[in-house]
């Protein structure tokens, strides 16, 4: 299942553009209408976001669906998202779809953005972290996502990863609570490599504070990889400031 953006209609660019780009500032459905002109090609797909150099947001809507198949279906994108880096909801879900990509390369551009963002001050950690828990819950793998937080953390960024780590995790913690057991099993498995890079981030960093059903899962029997990260996770973010 995706998550993607229906934009309205954006009148200056209906008045102000040749007959051949006002598709550009139409209402788009992402039922019936395609994500981008029927004459673009994947061959072109780099340069689409020159046609706009100021509106990157209305370009990144309707590039929304093909960035999602690079987490959903495995299609392979690289090379857009690091000149997606502007603050907004559609470039932030593109980011959010890359980190989860199937494809290293795909990955690798969406953690390029992402620093973009951080350096520039445009960062919404909170609201990444939201998307990206919200995509763990309709099928994202915690994988490909733990690949791609270890790498921007590894870049001396620990603290804006654990900053949208702690909000992404909430969600598919409460979900191992109600999956049925052999999901459950599944879902564990990736999880418990995410929590391992929240661990670290937070051990770096120096965070503190709680993450939402984190207890319920650090309380649960055995010594899974999931149980001993989570308590792991647990441990550095009760502890005390050293003197």
């Amino acid at each position: 299942m995706r998550i993607l953006l229906e934009p309205g209609e954006i009148p200056e660019l209906q008045a102000g553009f040749p007959q051949e780009f006002r598709r550009l500032g139409q209402p788009l459905s992402v039922v019936s209408d395609r994500c981008h002109c029927t004459h673009w090609s994947d061959a072109i797909r780099p340069h689409w976001l020159a046609v706009l150099p100021e509106r990157r947001e209305p370009v990144a809507e309707r590039m929304l669906p093909d960035l999602a198949g690079t987490a959903v279906d495995g299609d392979r994108g690289a090379g857009v998202r690091p000149r997606l880096a502007e603050a907004g909801e559609a470039v932030r879900l593109c980011v959010a779809y890359g980190l989860g990509a199937r494809h290293q390369e795909d990955r690798l551009a969406a953690v390029d953005a992402l620093l973009v963002l951080a350096a520039r001050g445009q960062l919404r950690g909170m609201r990444l972290g939201a998307d990206l828990g919200e995509l763990m819950d309709r099928g994202a793998k915690p994988q490909r996502l733990s690949e791609s937080a270890r790498t921007a953390a590894a870049t001396g960024a620990p603290a804006t990863m654990w900053e949208i780590l702690r909000h992404a995790l909430p969600v598919p913690l409460a979900g191992l609570a109600t999956a049925r057991p052999e999901a459950a099993a599944v879902a564990a498995r990736g999880l418990g490599e995410l929590l391992t890079v929240a661990a670290e981030c937070a051990e770096r960093s120096g965070a503190r504070g709680d993450v939402p059903h984190l207890a319920e899962t650090a309380a649960r029997a055995g010594s899974s990889r999931l149980v001993t990260q989570a308590r792991r996770l647990r441990d550095a973010l009760r502890e005390e400031a050293a003197a």
